[in-house]
This record gives C-alpha cells, structure tokens and sequence, in this order.
C-alpha cells in the first residue's frame, strides 16, 4: 500500500563527487537531512536533481538510494519521465520495484507530443508502473501547457494519475486546477514564488527544491497556512521571498545548489551541461540568502 502525497515535498537535489560521479554518501546524508528537517515526502530525480544531465542508470541508482534511506519514514515518488515512453516505463518500473509510493512523471519534451499522445504517454506509463502517477506540467520545457480540460480528458482515459504538479508559474491556473479539479485530483504546485496562496487556496502541498536550504521554513509555510495562521505564514515567505524570485531566474539546480552552499549545506558542483553561476550572480545570491537569516551549518 502506497503513502498518501501531500505537503512539502523536497525535489532533491543530486550531489556529486569530486571527479563528477554521483556521491552516494553525501545523497543519503541529505536524505536524513531532509527528514530530520520535517519534509513530507521526497522526490528524486526531478529538474532540482539535474535529471537530464544523469544517464538512465544514474537515474536508477539516485531513485533506489533515496527510497531506500528514507527507508518508508515518507513517501519517495521519483522523477521518470523521458522523451522515450520505453524508458520512462523501465524507469517507472524500477522505481516502482525499488519501493516508491508513487512517480512524478514529465510528459515527453524537445519533440512536442501532440495532445492525445501526451494523454497516452500518461496512461501507457502510469499503468505499466502500478503506482499512482503525478502528472508534471512544466510547459517552459515542454512547449505544452496542460490544463483543467487536458486533466479531465486524461482522467477519462486512466485512472493512474491521481495528483498533478503544476509549474506553469500561474496563480490562476494553480486557483483554477485547485478549485475546480479537486473532485478528482489533487494539485502540487511547482512555483516557488506563489506557494503560499496556492496553500492558503486548498493545494495539496508544493514539490519544491526550495526544502534543500530551508527545510524548515518551507514547512512552516505550509503548516501555518494549513492552520489558517497566514499572518505568521507570510512573515516567513515575505522574508524568503528574493531567494525564491531569484531562483526561478538564473537556473534553478544550480542556484539551489548555491544556495545550499550559502546555508552550510554543501550539495558539490552541478554537472555538465550546467555549471556555477557567475560570479556576480553568486555574489547576489548570497547577499539575498544572508538577509534571510538561513544558517545550517
């Protein structure tokens, strides 16, 4: 029996080694980290994780030492989509084998699906997998921006997809899958800059890489909006607010992963193609995480 979603859920980052290669200890030390810290739920492998720069089994490997050193104290749903519905499915599969409570899975991107087989690729994989489905919609990398309609013909064909991020970075579209999709579905918003009135609104919670520097306060957020405390929610949001805008500017892995640096957790380098930020960009960064007030060393 898989775990219910919902809340924070960490999109972890991958840390790598010295010589490039993917570093098991330090992921798993983070994983604890994580969990410690109060997260929900972990998602590995997602865009925060550099997905696209890993080989399909470094994709594997991260998924399986993630599930298996949270080791069921909450829910792993990893990233397995692809730009081949063969793969995702191996990926999916495994995930699935290894122990995952669910998958989060990124429609087919660079070669845009037409509607119908984006709606196919969904329910080809979700069902294949067994384990329930969280449909990604990021539509700046996809090209294809899925909506109220799209869920409910999707949810008319299968019934793997039981949750939906969204990362179209609107409110509106986050207030309308929320208000109006929430008989069938439930809404993750991927945006880390309208997270707290999308909690406020009724969303499901957030798979956010914010949590790899501030864990805490990212559940916090949640947690007073839940309990209708918003004042003091927005006290903490206001305050990390920059950090947020600037992530969502400049390369969000890399910059997470700066700025993880910046609190005292040390996540490596990114990996090729990605690369550190420059050295204005960092300066500014860090300048906007020192106002924050964030220290986890």
């Amino acid at each position: 029996m898989t775990k219910k979603l919902g809340g924070i859920l960490a999109a972890v980052s991958t840390p790598f080694a010295a010589d490039g290669s993917v570093d098991e200890g330090r992921l798993r030390a983070h994983v604890d980290f994580l969990i410690d810290n109060g997260l929900h739920g972990l998602v590995p492998g997602g865009s925060t994780g550099e997905f696209a720069a890993l080989t399909a089994d470094e994709r594997k490997f991260v998924n399986k030492v993630v599930i298996d050193q949270a080791a069921g104290r909450v829910p792993v749903a990893p990233q397995t989509g692809s730009t081949s519905t063969a793969e995702a499915i191996a990926l999916s599969k495994q995930a699935a084998a290894d122990g995952a409570d669910a998958i989060l899975l990124v429609q087919p991107y660079y070669e845009a699906p037409t509607r119908r087989e984006v709606i196919e690729y969904f329910a080809t994989v979700g069902e294949a997998a067994g384990v329930p489905v969280i449909a990604y919609n990021l539509p700046g990398v996809t090209g294809m921006n899925l909506d109220r309609p799209f869920y409910r013909e999707l949810l008319e064909r299968t019934s793997a997809v039981q949750y939906v991020k969204d990362t179209s970075g609107s409110i509106e579209q986050a207030f309308d899958l929320i208000f109006n999709l929430g008989d069938a579905i439930d809404t993750f918003v991927g945006w880390d800059t309208i997270v707290l009135p999308a909690f406020s609104a009724g969303a499901a919670g957030s798979i956010w890489g914010a949590p790899n520097f501030a864990p805490k306060e990212c559940v916090a957020i949640y947690d007073l909006a839940k309990a209708g405390k918003t004042a003091e929610a927005f006290d903490i949001f206001k305050r990390l607010w920059n950090v947020f805008d600037f992530l969502g500017k400049e390369g969000y892995a890399v910059s997470t992963k700066a700025a993880a640096q910046a609190v005292g957790v040390d996540l490596g380098a990114p990996r090729a193609p990605y690369g550190e930020l420059e050295p204005e960009k960092l300066d500014e960064l860090r300048k906007l995480v020192a106002e924050t007030g964030l220290n986890y060393s």
